[in-house]
């Protein structure tokens, strides 16, 4: 691997990372990760098991946002409808904001 590092370059020719001499000194294996070295690999059991964790976690947040999205649709029309009881006893109200957004 010394020599490998050491060896001239070739004019034109780009210098070996080091990298490219591991891969050439101990070949590459099944399970190397590029760009993450040579350290030890990920179990791929409990990569397994947490990824599955993430995947039920997501669905669960997915249905808790769908939830929260449907309150807020039924919120705006109970509201809606207030507002324009409002309106027919002639009582100015101010229009509705969200978020930056206005409903009238």
């Amino acid at each position: 691997m010394v020599e490998l590092q050491s060896t001239p370059v070739e004019e034109g020719a780009e210098l070996k990372t080091i990298d490219d001499i591991m891969d050439e000194v101990l070949g590459t294996r099944l399970g190397y990760i590029p760009g993450l070295d040579y350290g030890p690999k990920p179990n791929k059991k409990s990569s397994s098991v947490y990824r599955i964790d993430l995947e039920k976690r997501l669905k669960n947040k997915e249905e808790e946002l769908n939830a929260c999205k449907s309150n807020f649709e039924v919120l705006q029309t109970q509201m809606d409808a207030m507002r324009y009881a409002l309106l027919a006893a002639e009582i100015q109200v101010p229009p509705l904001q969200f978020l930056g957004k206005q409903y009238s």
